[in-house]
């Protein structure tokens, strides 16, 4: 065979493949050409400036707070089913919500019954074997005898209550009490103060037949100096100050734990129990832990003498009173004014994590490793708190 005859065969395949080369180019700039040609008339003759058809709908229930903006022009059938979220948040929590009744004894002649949706006050259920908080009238919380009330739960079960809480010394003074031989109860998730977003949409609850929808507009401290035993932090919702708030529960819309309302309207955020909830199950419930200093929180104050930003600068919260308790776990420590407590274990001191709040997690008992700043060295030190008095 000749070497022009082997040359000849060579070249066909590439030949072939150089022509379906060109017919896929030609292809895919038709397609783009169809595909911008569509876009530029529906834009420019006919003044649609929607999203294109092949995009089909736009689920909005995929975006979260991570998602870029989105941005709607001359919007005309998007609506936003707020009461149906909420419906749907209302039956999530109410297997959480129980209601207080007057017991009706068993051996009374009259023909006695449970008005299910006229309870005296409304309990939540906050542990799986049944103890309940309910921040109840003032009134009813002096003579509150409780073997002569009954609670009703969600599915319709009666139970009486065998026992109260010896905790004390928490915010808003709630009633806790236990159900006699509960147990798998459903609970709800308490928010955290990073969870917490200004602006956002929750439910307040204090009947069993409806609620009332809230926006959180603040989240501020009781105090300008703070004490690190008491977590100060108090919520701000719009129409605060109005009696309806008063004996409340806050929910998010997913059916999470925001905040309590007290009896005063005071609203406190449900972090602000993490502990002592936490320890009722235990045999011998643990109360608020002790830490014993007053502080200055740095990133919501600027001072001259101290150059950090963040962090919790022991201060004291009057001329006459000590930054660190006498006998507290901080003086044993070694703890002085003027240090600035930037980290609790591996949580920063910042603008998110306010110490009281941060110390609220934690009970009696519990071993913490504070890092400080003193003079401008960092340091660290274990310390065990003690129980609140």
């Amino acid at each position: 065979m000749s070497n022009q005859s082997k040359n000849d065969k060579a070249e066909k395949p590439k030949t072939g493949a150089r022509f379906w080369l060109v017919v896929s180019i030609a292809l895919a700039c038709g397609l783009a050409a169809g595909v911008l040609g569509g876009i530029l008339t529906k834009i420019y003759i006919f003044q649609d400036y929607g999203l294109s058809p092949f995009y089909g709908e736009l689920d909005l229930s995929g975006l979260n707070n991570a998602s870029q903006g989105l941005v709607i022009r001359d919007a005309k059938t998007v609506v936003v089913n707020q009461d149906v979220k909420m419906a749907e948040t209302l039956a999530g929590i109410r297997p959480v919500l129980v209601g207080v009744f007057k017991e009706i004894p068993a051996s009374s002649s009259a023909l006695g019954y449970y008005d299910l949706e006229n309870p005296l006050f409304v309990g939540l259920v906050i542990t799986t074997d049944g103890w309940v908080a309910a921040m109840a009238p003032n009134d009813l919380k002096v003579d509150f005898k409780f073997k002569n009330y009954v609670v009703v739960t969600g599915d319709r079960q009666i139970y009486k209550i065998d026992k109260m809480s010896d905790l004390k010394n928490l915010p808003g003074n709630p009633l806790i009490f236990h159900l006699a031989s509960a147990n798998n109860l459903s609970v709800k998730k308490n928010v955290s103060r990073s969870e917490l977003m200004l602006g956002e949409s929750l439910l307040l609850v204090n009947d069993l037949t409806s609620l009332k929808p809230v926006t959180l507009a603040a989240l501020s401290k009781t105090a300008a100096v703070s004490n690190s035993d008491d977590a100060e932090a108090r919520l701000k919702l719009s129409g605060d100050g109005n009696e309806s708030l008063k004996n409340s529960f806050v929910f998010d819309l997913s059916g999470n734990l925001v905040a309590v309302v007290g009896a005063d309207a005071s609203v406190i955020p449900a972090f602000s129990f993490n502990a002592a909830w936490s320890s009722l199950s235990q045999k011998n419930p643990i109360g608020p832990s002790y830490l014993g200093v007053s502080y200055l929180d740095l990133s919501k104050i600027k001072t001259a003498i101290v150059s950090l930003d963040k962090g919790a600068w022991l201060y004291p919260p009057a001329a006459n009173q000590p930054a660190v308790a006498k006998g507290s776990p901080a003086e044993s420590a070694g703890l002085k004014a003027g240090d600035i407590i930037t980290w609790v274990n591996n949580i920063e001191i910042d603008a998110n994590h306010d110490l009281a709040d941060t110390l609220s997690s934690y009970k009696a008992g519990d071993k913490i490793t504070l890092t400080y700043v003193r003079a401008g060295a960092e340091k660290e030190v274990e310390i065990k708190l003690a129980e609140k008095k």
